[in-house]
């Protein structure tokens, strides 16, 4: 059996208008992908994590926690969010020293893929509110717009912030019925961040618009290792 290829993180920076990094999104790369940014190795879709067992999905999360604590032990100060969904979320329930751990990390935010919330329930909510007890990190929604969001699941309030997918952008960015959106995901969440910004059109585009911030392939990304060398 061929080894596993080895995990390299690196931080996507989230830019507000003023043109200031206001946060980080952690993501996982391999060591053989192309490049740091958008130039991958095509047998990685943007499905593959999802089709990762259970246990290596938690795996690799343990790791990235480690790493944001040697991150933030370094002086690091700004805002880093990690992906998590349900298996890792159920983990997460289960084991009191990542708990302990995620406690110290107030810097941290859990982004939670529409995915997870894809039909929405009752017992979704109960799920949501226990990450938000069993750990001080916010909750910030992934993948808003991809035909799997309503807004029937911001009136919870348990969402700090809303993060809309590239291809909702990509399609309705500059129309009115994005203004309309951007105003009622305002009304029930602290702010709106928007994905999948690749040109300095589409940065002159949200120039004006009610967002938080923006992210993407327009901005260069950097190794997590690069701070805790």
């Amino acid at each position: 059996m061929s080894n596993p290829p080895k995990n390299l993180f690196i931080l996507e920076p989230v830019y507000d208008l003023s043109g200031q990094v206001i946060a980080r999104e952690l993501l996982t790369r391999f060591s053989d992908d192309a490049e740091i940014n958008n130039k991958r190795n095509p047998k990685r879709g943007a499905g593959f994590f999802s089709q990762l067992s259970a246990d290596v999905k938690w795996q690799l999360f343990l790791h990235q926690i480690e790493k944001l604590i040697q991150l933030y032990q370094k002086g690091f100060d700004q805002i880093v969010s990690v992906n998590v969904d349900r298996d890792i979320v159920a983990s997460i329930f289960k084991d009191d020293e990542i708990q302990a751990k995620l406690a110290q990390l107030t810097q941290l935010r859990l982004e939670i893929s529409t995915f997870f919330t894809a039909r929405f329930n009752s017992a979704d909510l109960l799920i949501l509110k226990g990450v938000a007890k069993v750990t001080p990190a916010p909750l910030w929604l992934d993948d808003f717009g991809p035909g799997y969001s309503n807004l029937n699941m911001l009136d919870s309030g348990i969402f700090e912030i809303v993060k809309i997918d590239k291809s909702f952008f990509w399609q309705f960015g500059d129309g009115r019925t994005f203004d309309i959106l951007l105003g009622h995901l305002n009304d029930l969440c602290n702010g709106v961040i928007v994905e999948g910004v690749e040109t300095q059109h589409q940065v002159d585009l949200l120039s004006h618009k009610a967002i938080l911030g923006m992210q993407g392939y327009f901005w260069q990304s950097v190794y997590l290792d690069d701070f805790i060398a």
